[in-house]
């Protein structure tokens, strides 16, 4: 019995081109990030790593559908070309292999996350709303820092 396989799913190297009907052709979206996952977090310190995550560009937290939580650094793949392909297909890393265009949210029509955080503000705002114990916490020992940093700042003054 003889296997027959999408067309989709063989292509020749070197890749310099997508075929047109290709679902990645002319993406390359999944090469513009990396995320990677981290602790929910639980306690005023955790809370304050992420404040400090999302005070750099092109960093963004983001909580997935089954509420694992994860650090996303907005960056291009130095080995995505023009032509939104892979310059190094035949050696690229496991993840890049392992990774399906079928799981690609392009694809399935659904966002990778159900909560995203740019900013502080938005990560304080989802508190206030989803946690609001933690948000109380969180906004007690804020206060109690920054408390205890303003007499210090006047005395350099």
């Amino acid at each position: 019995m003889s296997e027959t396989r999408s067309p989709l799913a063989v292509l020749e190297l070197p890749l310099v081109t997508l075929p047109g009907a290709h679902p990645c052709a002319n993406c390359g979206d999944c090469c513009t990030y990396v995320a990677t996952q981290i602790d929910d977090p639980g306690t005023f310190k955790e809370y304050e790593n992420l404040h400090w995550y999302l005070t750099h560009e092109n960093v963004g937290v983001y909580i997935d559908w089954e509420g694992d939580w994860y650090l996303e650094f907005k960056t291009r793949c130095k080995n995505l070309t023009d032509a939104k392909t892979c310059g190094i297909y035949e050696t690229r890393p496991l993840v890049c292999s392992d990774f399906s265009f079928n799981d690609c949210e392009r694809n399935s029509g659904e966002s990778a996350w159900k909560h995203y955080f740019s900013s502080q503000e938005e990560l304080v705002e989802f508190l206030r709303t989803k946690r609001p114990r933690a948000y109380e916490r969180y906004q007690k020992k804020r206060r109690e820092l920054l408390r205890k940093r303003r007499p210090a700042a006047r005395s350099r003054a």
